[in-house]
């Protein structure tokens, strides 16, 4: 059986098993790559769901129930875990996963407001902090949020240094424990008492329309213009050649604009002058392992250099080349708004939704995508489209299009393999 249709059948089983249905054969219809099997395959599927049901927790599977009881979907998870260690000699081996969340040696940030602090203030046993039980001591503090936050902080005092830039104090800081970020507002200027006139509204059809989508993930996007008149807007007013104009941006370049391609280089050089240190990093055990034995020899690994490790990658230069890879970051992304909008907001991007996950093919660098969605949803009007099925099937009928014969050089008379 084709690997594709081995993952569509595992999708399949896996719904039928968390919607908890009577009838596991009425999902079938929505998959389409699939056809009935026969009966004693079908038989075996049915087993198969209700040994994975047994192992699960609460019916059917939803948010709110992985959110309350998250450790009773464990037993099945391990028994997916098992049968995946089995398969690893096999063609196509499933990828292994870890059961239990895994973080990294670098710190990790949390970001601390106005409603953490009264929190943090009340765990503490401060007396005079209001209750949080009811809403009015949690509005009661929030109104009072400044002096809570000049008498046990020192962030009011670290803010007034820009005050000379007209930026206060925003109430919420971002820390590691060793370092920390503090979020400043800087409000608009004050409307001049002249009278201004409004500037005249622009012509209809001035708006650009932008078809943006995905291209293989070998490209972090590729955006095409549908209009002559948005074209020439995008020459300065010129007339411009070609009607579709493309705009794309390819994954090195997003590397090397964001600061990643920079950051790993110097971390890279950084560790290997610790040669101890990154031998011990290299061997560490692998999480992704059913036996709990295996994974106490992570665990034990992990503990017996997390001290040094945590002291490598918390010190002060990796800290550095952390800020200024999110001021690189956020500049790759100004810029990426920019080129597609053109610097104007009212530009419309039709936003191809592929759902593609920012490394889902192997050997490409992860790029950004819910990320790039909403950044581009702050400066300009963004609509998602949907692309199921948009290169098969005709864009006027909407029904399957035939193959598309090709010709080959030299055999006039003979037809390469179509292209659907």
């Amino acid at each position: 059986m084709e690997p594709g249709f081995v993952s569509s059948w595992a999708k399949f089983v896996c719904r039928a098993a968390g919607e908890n249905i009577t009838d596991i054969w009425e999902l079938l219809p929505r998959y389409t790559s699939l056809l009935p099997p026969p009966q004693h395959t079908m038989q075996y599927l049915e087993y198969l769901v209700v040994t994975m049901q047994q192992l699960m927790g609460p019916l059917p599977v939803t948010d709110q129930s992985l959110e309350h009881q998250p450790e009773s979907y464990l037993p099945w998870l391990h028994m997916v875990l098992s049968d995946f260690e089995e398969a690893q000699d096999t063609p196509d081996a499933p990828r292994l996963f870890s059961m239990l969340p895994q973080s990294s040696n670098h710190t990790q940030f949390i970001t601390i407001s106005s409603t953490s602090l009264h929190k943090l203030l009340k765990a503490a046993g401060i007396a005079n902090v209001p209750s949080l039980s009811a809403n009015k001591g949690a509005k009661e503090f929030i109104q009072h949020q400044e002096s809570w936050w000049n008498q046990y902080t020192a962030c009011i005092n670290f803010s007034k240094r820009a005050q000379q830039s007209r930026r206060c104090f925003k109430f919420q800081v971002q820390t590691d424990g060793v370092s920390v970020s503090v979020l400043m507002f800087q409000p608009f200027a004050e409307a001049s008492t002249q009278t201004n006139i409004a500037p005249p509204p622009p012509p209809p059809g001035r708006k650009r329309k932008l078809q943006q989508q995905g291209s293989s993930r070998k490209a972090l996007f590729t955006a095409v213009v549908h209009s002559q008149q948005a074209a020439d807007s995008l020459h300065g007013g010129r007339l411009c050649q070609s009607k579709y104009e493309s705009l794309s941006w390819s994954c090195s370049r997003w590397q090397e604009a964001s600061g990643i391609k920079f950051r790993l280089q110097k971390a890279e050089l950084w560790i290997s002058r610790k040669p101890a240190l990154a031998a011990a990093l290299k061997a560490t055990p692998t999480a992704k392992v059913a036996s709990s034995a295996q994974f106490l020899q992570h665990i034990r690994h992990r503990m017996q250099h997390t001290a040094a490790a945590q002291a490598h990658y918390g010190d002060r230069r990796h800290r550095q080349l952390r800020w200024r890879s999110f001021i690189k970051r956020q500049q790759a992304y100004s810029a990426i708004c920019k080129t597609i909008s053109g610097g104007n907001s009212d530009t419309i991007v039709a936003y191809g939704d592929a759902k593609f996950s920012s490394s889902c093919c192997k050997g490409n660098p992860s790029t950004p995508t819910v990320s790039l969605r909403r950044k581009l949803g702050h400066c300009c009007q963004v609509y998602n489209t949907d692309e199921f099925r948009t290169s098969k099937l005709c864009c006027a009928c909407k029904t399957a299009m035939d193959g598309m014969p090709l010709p080959l050089l030299g055999n006039p008379g003979r037809h390469a393999a179509d292209l659907f």
